[in-house]
């Protein structure tokens, strides 16, 4: 009986262990998705930003010449 009981405390203090790592590492997880996320949107922005530069850039280079 009290190997039934050992295990039952360490079944129960397993759960409340995995309740705890979802409740922490989810969130976590998904705030860094996030900001992976809004760093690669930022750099598509840079990048059509720059490339409509340099489009612009060749087309008064060619109107001057």
């Amino acid at each position: 009986m009290k190997t039934f009981a050992t295990f039952t405390v360490a079944g129960v203090a397993g759960l409340f262990l995995l309740k705890l790592l979802a409740a922490v590492l989810l969130p976590a997880l998904g705030m860094v998705f996030g900001l992976v996320a809004l760093t690669m949107k930022l750099a598509l922005m840079a990048a059509i930003g720059y490339f409509v530069y340099s489009m612009v850039r060749k087309g008064r280079s060619k109107a001057a010449a």
